[in-house]
């Protein structure tokens, strides 16, 4: 009787744990929502299509915002992709075991890097350089998602199959070829890192904030920029009443962009076996 008790328990324990957060989505989506409505009622999808954000002035136009979020966004993986793509293919189908442990560790450790330590980094050596601005949050941004494109990416390629590698190299064609041969093999889990990767771009807010300028305007290399993440950070504790409902569809936007790029890139990367 007691081990039947303790195996009831057991399964209903690791159940409720399974369980648990899907709640904890389910329950953040309906929050964010509720809360949401209120502005998305009272502003108007015309004028939330706008590109004014200015609260004080009641102007709650987001294109700006959304434009500087994927200007941020894109101009880090065009930085970062490149980076770890190479990084991933040496260490995956070159690199000694030594070499792509260590390397794996000192890149893993860097991913799991705490947002506001690079936040302070980028303060200290990127900022006085570059100025508060567009390509200083995107190199932010780039050190960031790149450890995590190089693992998931390197996860990939090292699913190729030896001996496919091996009959490239029998009929005598270059390494380059041979690369091009992984990369080929292994592009559904290639195109689900990067994917991956972009959904954390998109949801960066703390380094960002700290190097970005946190100014609402079009994008422009050398100057502030303000992205979703950004303006809730900041705005988010002197907000009241409309201004806090309009932040609030903000978060909701930027659940909904990242919540359909993570469900795409796990998708992509079932594709590939990862």
């Amino acid at each position: 009787m007691f081990r039947w008790n303790r195996t009831r328990w057991f399964w209903a324990g690791a159940i409720g744990l399974g369980v648990l957060p899907v709640l904890a989505i389910f329950a953040l989506a309906v929050f964010l929502f509720c809360n949401a409505a209120g502005a998305l009622v009272q502003i108007g999808l015309r004028e939330l299509a706008a590109a004014e954000w200015s609260p004080q002035q009641g102007q709650y136009g987001v294109v700006r915002l959304l434009t500087g979020t994927f200007a941020v966004t894109a101009l880090a993986l065009c930085i970062a992709v490149p980076v770890a793509l190479s990084a991933a293919g040496y260490l995956s189908l070159y690199a000694g075991g030594k070499v792509r442990g260590t390397s794996n560790a000192a890149i893993g450790l860097l991913g799991g890097m705490p947002s506001v330590v690079i936040g302070l980094w980028a303060m200290t050596w990127i900022v006085p350089i570059l100025g508060n601005s567009w390509i200083s949050a995107s190199l932010v941004l780039a050190l960031m998602i790149a450890p995590t494109i190089t693992l998931l990416s390197g996860a990939a390629l090292r699913l190729v199959p030896a001996d496919l590698l091996e009959a490239s190299r029998a009929l005598g064609v270059g390494e380059a070829i041979v690369s091009r041969v992984a990369f080929h093999h292994a592009r559904w889990g290639i195109l689900g890192a990067v994917v991956l990767g972009t959904s954390r771009a998109l949801g960066e807010a703390v380094a960002v904030s700290m190097v970005a300028g946190n100014v609402v305007s079009w994008p422009n290399l050398t100057r502030p920029i303000a992205t979703l993440t950004t303006t809730l950070i900041v705005e988010l504790d002197s907000a009241a009443g409309l201004h806090r409902d309009a932040l609030y569809l903000l978060a909701c936007t930027v659940l909904i962009v990242i919540s359909a790029l993570s469900v795409f890139g796990r998708a992509a990367q079932r594709k590939a076996g990862i």
